[in-house]
């Protein structure tokens, strides 16, 4: 293989950030909208320069079964994915979709552009929300009635579910309302939820380390659309987005390792690291690291997954077939046209 400093070359001098992210967008959308898009940013580190200015940052929607990131949009800083995120949403299917989001993006806008387009919402609510957030916690709270009083009747259904996986039990137990659809002017309100979690690490059958975990929520999901149960693992389905594609860039492939701060080089690797995923994926790998090893082994294979991806996705985009502004007789004259 070609060594580093000349992939280096390739990615600053010869590779067209607009080009490559066009080609990859169109093969990540080729597959089958996803049910359930997560919405969420990353700060890509090894574009920082020191004492420079801050490093890039990315908000994207991934698409949690086929591990694709279907769209994204560059963001000045991460405050900004407020305003990047109905832009990335003008990129894709809406209507029939359950987009997630953490509590950055519990806003009335981005409510009011899902609902409108035939979409569905599961917010998490924190203090920038104060109104709705105060009134959810005194909807879920501890009832004590007073002496003389009867117990305020409510319309709460609960659900839980305990699991064990890599030796960690998990216990988490939700409630719903709708007694705030009509009280609170949030666009498409469908139901509120008060989520609880609770870990407990295990070594040689004892428990050597516990978290708890306390969430509210909105959804524009009715009772009739989802039971309890159902928002609690629609809630659970949006950090895919962490495991399924921040990890694996960050740990996996050492993407804030690589210091790639010259031009949009640091862009467009993260654009590739992007597709990577999906790639595992199609070649049916389920863990990165399996796959990795596995093609250091099989280089012929490797190449035949990028020819076969790129049959199937006429004119999908690899790094063997990238195109860029420049002409084809001044890439042959480059001295990095090997890599």
């Amino acid at each position: 293989m070609s060594h580093h400093n000349t992939i280096r070359r390739v990615f600053q001098h010869i590779l067209d950030e607009v080009e490559c992210n066009r080609l990859m967008q169109a093969y990540q959308q080729q597959a089958k909208q996803e049910e359930q898009p997560a919405i969420d940013g990353k700060t890509l580190r090894g574009t920082r320069i020191a004492d420079g200015e801050p490093a890039d940052h990315r908000l994207s929607i991934y698409a949690v079964r086929h591990q694709r990131v279907p769209a994204q949009v560059a963001v000045g800083r991460k405050e900004h994915e407020i305003v990047a995120a109905p832009k990335a949403l003008e990129q894709v299917v809406i209507a029939g979709k359950i987009i997630t989001g953490d509590a950055m993006h519990a806003q009335r806008a981005l409510s009011a552009q899902i609902v409108e387009r035939g979409g569905d919402y599961p917010w998490v609510v924190k203090e920038n929300q104060r109104g709705l957030y105060q009134d959810r916690s005194q909807l879920f709270a501890a009832d004590k009635p007073r002496p003389g009083y009867g117990k305020i009747s409510t319309d709460v259904q609960q659900a839980e579910i305990i699991n064990k996986r890599h030796r960690r039990l998990g216990k988490r137990r939700i409630q719903v309302s709708a007694m705030l659809n009509d009280y609170r002017d949030w666009p498409g309100l469908g139901q509120v939820y008060w989520l609880k979690q609770h870990f407990s690490w295990i070594r040689q059958g004892e428990v050597i380390k516990t978290s708890h975990e306390v969430e509210y929520g909105i959804t524009s999901l009715t009772r009739e659309q989802a039971s309890p149960k159902c928002v609690m693992q629609v809630r659970r389905k949006h950090w895919l987005i962490e495991t399924g594609v921040h990890y694996r860039r960050d740990v996996t492939f050492r993407e804030d390792a690589a210091c790639m701060t010259k031009g949009a080089s640091g862009r467009i690797l993260a654009t590739i690291h992007d597709v990577v995923p999906a790639l595992i994926k199609q070649a049916g790998f389920q863990h990165a690291v399996q796959a990795c090893r596995w093609f250091d082994g099989h280089i012929q294979q490797k190449f035949a997954t990028l020819r076969k991806s790129w049959e199937m996705g006429r004119g999908a985009c690899f790094m063997s077939n990238l195109t860029c502004k420049r002409s084809s007789s001044v890439i042959r004259q480059s001295p990095w046209h090997h890599a």
